[in-house]
């Protein structure tokens, strides 16, 4: 317990986010794991978009097949991550497992980064999902992936898969954020919406028509297109369903 709490401690003091990651990979070592990588999900890239915040000490040449393949975007592991709150192995997730019939299938973007990852000998995986807010209050998103390299069946085991790594992977992930708060601009305010445009907004985000919001709120069908049209230009967006999106984004709305 005491080495917990020491553990714990080192993640919640680290002063760089370098002493952060060593703090990380002496951890996952200690429990048998060949490499750790801290991921932001927050915004996952397809096609050529920036990679995002990321911490690793996986091998340099599946690292940069991986990037050069631009496969974080399609990486069924990352992917589950960022939806998800509880812990799983790379098993499962439905893309690692072996095609029924013998074969090895479609090789889609998704089964490519499950095969990369069993060419370079990492034969399964830990995930932590984690999730927490940023220095302004917005959702933030990452994961903690660990590495195996061992027999797959040997990380059922429980000294490998602790209960307290799900706290640790919240410390890490909140000492990071702070960490990273004076790196990242800061976001632009959202636009200041009238109770009238969020009644508005919240209506057509149900799928209400024009006329049926105008019923439900008492007005005629040009007011409600008048809010629209005023939000519209607030979000800076030139359609209706551009607007709600944004404003779930932003969270000035709520579904």
């Amino acid at each position: 317990m005491r080495e917990i709490e020491e553990m714990l401690s080192a993640f919640a003091t680290a002063a760089t986010l370098d002493e952060l990651k060593r703090t990380l990979d002496r951890l996952v070592a200690g429990l048998g794991y060949e490499a750790a990588s801290y991921v932001d999900v927050r915004r996952l890239p397809i096609a050529d978009e920036p990679v995002p915040f990321y911490q690793t000490s996986l091998r340099p040449d599946f690292l940069a097949t991986y990037l050069a393949e631009d496969l974080l975007g399609y990486d069924p592991v990352v992917n589950r991550a960022a939806t998800s709150n509880t812990p799983f192995t790379w098993a499962d997730v439905p893309e690692y497992r072996p095609p029924r019939g013998g074969g090895r299938g479609a090789r889609n973007r998704a089964r490519q980064v499950m095969d990369i990852a069993r060419d370079f000998g990492y034969r399964q995986g830990f995930v932590l999902p984690l999730h927490a807010v940023d220095g302004h209050g917005f959702p933030a998103s990452a994961l903690i992936s660990l590495f195996w390299r061992q027999e797959p069946a040997l990380l059922a085991r429980p000294e490998h898969r602790p209960a307290w790594l799900r706290l640790a992977g919240a410390f890490y992930h909140e000492r990071a954020l702070h960490l990273r708060h004076d790196l990242r601009p800061p976001p632009l305010l959202p636009p200041s919406l009238t109770d009238r445009e969020r009644e508005c907004l919240v209506w057509a985000c149900r799928g209400k028509t024009r006329q049926e919001t105008a019923d439900i709120l008492g007005v005629s069908d040009r007011t409600v297109e008048f809010h629209l049209t005023n939000t519209m230009r607030k979000l800076g967006v030139h359609s209706k369903f551009h607007a709600i999106a944004m404003a779930v984004h932003l969270r000035l709305i709520a579904p």
